[in-house]
């Protein structure tokens, strides 16, 4: 087999999830070519999926040090199964957020270097900040990523505030109503599919939302955790109190078990949950939109649950969870908003979660309200719908 078959074949394993046979592939390739950065990078990325962190690190710096000398970037072959960059997805997984941020300081000089700017990347793997300080300068925040990571990095706006001239943010339409009286920003604009320079908007500088940890060197000690920052308008959450009060007498848990197709392994089987509406005492809220939605309205009776609201508006769905005991959900945007209104959430994580679920651990820094049900072993539900079930039999009783 030649070595482009065996990169092929390597790629083809990753995206079937057969890790081990894929790094035995590009461990082979390698024997071929041991100088090629894209061969390391990939290699890296399927150890990073089965958290061999220090193994996947290694792979990094070689792809690194090889592109350099080649006068190429290592990152050109992602696979697509990483959502950016494993590098430094690895150190913030081991909470080692310093050692994030000085990965991230040597590619931005790499890249100045080289002449790379990004702008014609996709828009989530593009940098935005330069790196350059905020302190006194009229900023632009744009918000390149998902409505979760919005959510999320909003708690630093206010920060952003107190140290910026001014501070304008540029972002996803349906989040408008849930930020506008965060304090300090003086504007919100509607993110478009067209890039304007932040000049246009009265700033000097501009960074995504999701470089704020970055700016402010952020470690697991300094975290913003000041909980709820987010807030509900009243007369929502006075409509979303009414629509619950036939359930005021029990344990009344909102439910999302489904998270966006671009990471099917997020999603829960939803027929793997039903045990949860058997459970005396407790009555199940449908938080649940997107595709899944119509489908449990097609055959509801194999999950029976509680719909109070028929919104797509994520304010809505805010108001809801104010008025809820408690959230399960799996990692998708309902746990960054249930976590940034100070509501208890449980988080249902597939075996290779996120970055910002850290490793083997049931709470999160960044949410003090969340408690964390993982997976032990890639694609096992039952034991995890197990756990929360005994849990949410124990918070009813």
């Amino acid at each position: 087999m030649q070595n482009a078959d065996w990169l092929s074949t390597g790629l083809e394993l990753m995206t079937g999830r057969r890790l081990a046979e894929a790094v035995a592939a590009f461990d082979r390739a390698l024997q071929d070519c041991p100088d090629d950065p894209a061969i390391h990078y990939l290699r890296g990325e399927a150890l990073f999926l089965q958290r061999r962190l220090d193994e996947a690190l290694d792979a990094h710096a070689a792809a690194t040090r090889l592109a350099i000398q080649a006068g190429a970037d290592r990152g050109t072959v992602m696979s697509g199964l990483v959502p950016g960059d494993f590098g430094w997805m690895s150190h913030m997984l081991r909470g080692d957020f310093e050692s994030t941020w000085r990965l991230a300081d040597a590619d931005r000089d790499r890249r100045r270097r080289a002449g790379i700017t990004g702008a014609d990347w996709p828009r989530h793997m593009r940098p935005v900040w330069d790196g350059g300080e905020l302190s006194g300068t009229p900023v632009l925040v744009r918000c390149y990523h998902g409505l979760g990571d919005t959510i999320q990095f909003a708690r630093y706006l206010p920060l952003l505030a107190e140290r910026a001239a001014l501070a304008r943010m540029e972002v996803q339409p349906e989040l408008i109503a849930l930020l506008r009286n965060l304090p300090g920003i003086v504007n919100l604009v509607p993110l478009g599919n067209q890039d304007h320079p932040p000049a246009r908007f009265g700033c000097d500088a501009e960074i995504d939302i999701t470089e704020l940890p970055h700016a402010f060197r952020t470690t697991l000690g300094t975290i913003p955790a000041a909980i709820p920052y987010l807030s509900v308008e009243a007369e929502r959450s006075k409509a979303a109190a009414r629509r619950l009060s036939a359930a005021s007498e029990r344990l009344r848990v909102g439910l999302v078990w489904a998270a966006g197709a671009w990471r099917p392994e997020r999603s829960v089987p939803r027929d793997r949950l039903a045990r949860l509406s058997k459970i005396p005492g407790v009555a199940l809220v449908n938080l649940q939109r997107g595709p899944e939605y119509p489908s449990w309205r097609g055959s509801p009776a194999a999950l029976p649950m509680i719909e109070v609201f028929d919104s797509d508006e994520i304010a809505d769905t805010a108001a809801t969870i104010a008025n809820l005991d408690l959230v399960i959900t799996v990692d998708t945007m309902v746990a960054h908003l249930a976590g940034a209104l100070g509501a208890p959430v449980w988080l249902m994580l597939h075996f290779a979660a996120d970055w910002r679920w850290l490793l083997d651990r049931s709470e999160s820094p960044w949410y003090p309200m969340m408690r964390l049900f993982r997976q032990k072993r890639p694609g096992d539900w039952d034991t995890v719908v197990a756990e929360v079930t005994t849990a949410l039999r124990q918070a009813s009783s």
